[in-house]
């Protein structure tokens, strides 16, 4: 039975920090959070390395398109890395997690910087680098989030609410998957680290700066300071400084 849109959707936001190793070889390679997902949706082991990934056979599971300057990638879509400094023996790849525009999305993915011991994190691509991307045939549509919906409650918000442009609420519980998507508002933000023991936390800004509309994936809010996955590690945004574009729970 096919998986749906919503399952490879919440299966997603499950990888999102987690350390895949399917093959139990070489640590966290690229090619394991590839295959896992592959596998987990339609059964079908992919073999070779990242650049052979379009020359499975999907036996009518999943599609290959070459990627073109007018194609539009969409959420679950395998991206494969083949062009630039990717034209080589392995290739790279990696999942689109939001399908962004026609200038680049974001990818979730490992061993970006070749080290193979973190886990699945997300970053921007420009999409200068992928050849192909592989479309699995996932039931249903998604189903765009207009109503306020209630999200896991907190001991310090009892009913903290996500609703699609407003701005998020400064309290929710700890969670692996991301709550929803945000973009910068006009004024921009600048993130901050957390320091001291578990209710006496203190935020201190960092030196990196968000840019208006850049979008960040948040995973937890502590009294209006939200969580946000970036580049390998933690980083904190306040909350006033979001705008909640699409809700994933």
């Amino acid at each position: 039975m096919a998986k749906t849109y919503n399952q490879m959707r919440e299966r997603l936001n499950w990888y999102v920090g987690r350390k895949i190793d399917f093959d139990g070889y070489y640590g966290m390679q690229c090619m394991d959070l590839a295959v896992d997902f592959v596998y987990w949706a339609t059964g079908i082991r992919m073999w070779g390395d990242a650049k052979d990934a379009p020359n499975n056979a999907f036996n009518g599971k999943a599609t290959v398109y070459r990627n073109t300057p007018d194609f539009q990638q969409e959420v679950g879509d395998v991206a494969v890395f083949t062009r630039g400094r990717f034209d080589n023996r392995y290739g790279h790849i990696g999942i689109v997690y939001d399908k962004g525009n026609l200038n680049g999305c974001t990818i979730l993915e490992q061993n970006w910087d070749g080290m193979a011991n973190t886990g699945a994190a997300l970053r921007w691509d420009d999409c200068s680098g992928i050849g192909y991307f592989i479309r699995i045939n996932f039931d249903g549509t998604c189903i765009k989030q207009t109503a306020a919906v209630t999200v896991n409650q907190t001991s310090v918000n009892s009913a903290p609410l996500l609703k699609v442009g407003s701005i998020p609420p400064k309290n929710l519980k700890w969670s692996t998957g991301a709550y929803y998507m945000a973009t910068i508002d006009d004024l921009g933000a600048t993130s901050a680290r957390r320091t001291g023991p578990a209710g006496k936390y203190k935020f201190h800004l960092n030196n990196y700066s968000y840019g208006a509309g850049e979008q960040v994936y948040v995973f937890e809010s502590i009294d209006g300071w939200c969580r946000i996955y970036w580049n390998n590690h933690n980083e904190w945004i306040w909350h006033e400084r979001l705008r909640v574009r699409e809700i994933y729970k």
